[in-house]
């Protein structure tokens, strides 16, 4: 028969899990002891005797690793299960979400969440200022990790029917997708300002007239007109050309930019 959890139990644990998932880590068992550590004050609530519990206590130090913000959720879900009486669904819940809930929480954090703060803090490190180092190392862990709470609240009371959302059917497999497309859209409109490659190159020569001397125009005035920060976004979609049609490595494309901007610089037709 299932009992009903206080709140001071589910806080409990909830705090633990968000605070502590990670203490423990080690390469056997990666987040298990964690795990099992947040799952204390539920077992303690819902089963009776130390022998009991400790057999409880004893599923919860099977291996398991998942992204760390996302593992909030199996827990939560976790957590309704072994107060409805289904532990055993709890378990084929944690095998079952701790790779999909991976995969989604690494694109969230390494595509929308990282590289804005990132992109931001290069351009106030580029200009001296040192809130760069706390803008890049800071918030971008405070995010993920306040968002630990809400993604508790959500698999706790969603339970086993959390699974739909991560198998393709519901809202996490939205967010993924948009994560993604915010991210690369976010990135995208930051190319004009940290690729600040011009052509200046002159069509022409100057012309004094008078003792007022016209400087010819540059290439790179001339396609500011029909289209600005074309060399920038043509820049960048070579990159990607390189990478993915050419199939060359990330490195070796960094190595070719290099000897361009090198050889260009040196002959005045880049900036």
């Amino acid at each position: 028969m299932s009992k009903k959890l206080s709140q001071a139990a589910l806080k409990k644990a909830c705090n633990r899990h968000n605070w502590t998932l990670q203490w423990c880590w080690n390469y056997e068992k990666m987040q298990a002891a964690g795990y099992a550590y947040a799952m204390v004050p539920v077992i303690k609530e819902l089963y009776d005797g130390e022998e009991r519990q400790c057999r409880e206590l004893e599923r919860h130090m099977a291996f398991y690793n998942t992204h760390p913000g996302a593992s909030a959720l199996i827990f939560g879900a976790g957590v309704a299960l072994e107060e409805g009486g289904q532990p055993e669904v709890h378990d084929s819940l944690k095998v079952a979400l701790m790779g999909p809930l991976a995969g989604i929480g690494d694109t969230i954090q390494a595509v929308l969440v990282t590289p804005p703060f990132n992109i931001i803090a290069a351009g106030l490190a580029n200009e001296g200022n040192g809130v760069a180092a706390i803008l890049a190392s800071t918030l971008p862990l405070v995010a993920l990790f306040v968002i630990r709470w809400p993604l508790f609240n959500y698999g706790y009371k969603t339970g086993a029917a959390v699974i739909n959302d991560v198998s393709g059917a519901g809202t996490l497999d939205k967010l993924q997708i948009a994560a993604s497309v915010l991210g690369v859209t976010v990135m995208g409109g930051f190319v004009p300002s940290m690729i600040g490659a011009t052509l200046p190159v002159k069509l022409g020569s100057d012309i004094t007239i008078d003792g007022t001397t016209m400087e010819a125009k540059t290439l790179q005035s001339v396609l500011d007109a029909i289209f600005p920060c074309l060399v920038p976004l043509g820049l960048t979609f070579g990159c990607y050309a390189l990478i993915k049609k050419a199939k060359m490595s990330p490195l070796t494309v960094i190595l070719v930019l290099a000897v361009v901007a090198f050889v260009l610089g040196a002959l005045g037709w880049m900036a």
